[in-house]
């Protein structure tokens, strides 16, 4: 009998982009990323590879197969936020699990790694997989330096933001179903804040109320539908953050007491949100708090 489905960790977030060289070196330059491995892999349609920032690992990817599923998704939904990945304990065993709450595979292109049916979980994409790299740092590879010259110092890869029509009605779908710990839920909170914390093992899936009226206002882009949008990064101060950002001539969309939102344009096509404090049952604050506790 296989193991019951068990998320490890948050394996990766993934960005679809137009250029993966622009990209990194926009995140380079911005947030300290440092890519670990690259490949072209027609299989699943892309160019490129994990990257690495703050404590957490990004996948950047180019679409080179046209017609593929990237490559629609490019075309469909724009660049920016693509999904996200967990890996599990054991892979047959997480997709026999989800089969039996109405979760389907979409797409398995290799044995390892599966992508579920996005139709079947409320519009957003999802990867599971159960390996990791061999260049990964939480798994015993050495943590490649930042750049020395980089704007900001970020601390973590604090949580992958997705908008959704009904947040709370999500997270009551899925959040169970997936092996996610609802951390917090506020139906009254503003559309530039999320409504309900998703904590994996070493990461957050933050849900968003998605208004396709005002999407444009507060995020830079046209969303109508459900997806991934924004790759949320802790820093040590938000002062300090938008002081940098201003110095280095990097344009800010949005500012407000609880983050700032960096114009994509200024990331390679990727939305980053940045925070100080991480959400409220990250389970990085919890131990962080839990070891400033003890004697």
């Amino acid at each position: 009998m296989p193991p019951p489905h068990r998320i490890v960790r948050t394996f990766h977030s993934t960005c679809m982009v137009n250029s993966y060289d622009r990209t990194v070196a926009a995140l380079g330059h911005v947030a300290g990323l440092r890519v670990l491995e690259y490949s072209e892999a027609a299989a699943i349609g892309r160019r490129g590879g994990m990257s690495w920032v703050g404590d957490g690992s990004i996948e950047v990817a180019e679409p080179i197969v046209p017609g593929h599923a990237a490559a629609r998704f490019l075309e469909r939904f724009g660049p920016g936020m693509h999904s996200c990945a967990f890996q599990v304990e054991n892979l047959d065993a997480t997709i026999e699990h989800l089969a039996r709450g109405g979760v389907e595979v979409g797409v398995r292109p290799e044995a390892g790694f599966c992508f579920t049916d996005p139709r079947r979980t409320g519009g957003l994409l999802f990867e599971w997989s159960d390996f990791t790299i061999p260049e990964d740092p939480r798994d015993g590879a050495p943590e490649p330096p930042p750049p020395e010259k980089r704007v900001l110092d970020v601390l973590t890869h604090a949580f992958i933001g997705a908008l959704v029509p009904e947040p709370s009605g999500w997270a009551d779908d899925f959040g169970e179903l997936f092996g996610l710990v609802e951390t917090f839920r506020d139906p009254r909170a503003a559309l530039d804040q999320p409504v309900v914390g998703l904590a994996a093992p070493d990461c957050m899936l933050a849900l968003f109320r998605l208004t396709p009226e005002t999407s444009a206002q507060y995020w830079g882009t046209a969303h109508t539908r459900a997806r991934c949008h924004v790759l949320g990064l802790g820093v040590p101060s938000l002062e300090s953050a938008g002081r940098s950002l201003e110095d280095a001539g990097v344009a800010v969309w949005r500012r407000s007491d609880k983050a700032i939102f960096i114009d994509p344009a200024e990331t390679g096509e990727v939305p980053l949100m940045l925070i100080e404090e991480l959400l409220t049952g990250d389970p990085r604050r919890l131990r962080s708090e839990s070891t400033t506790d003890t004697p």
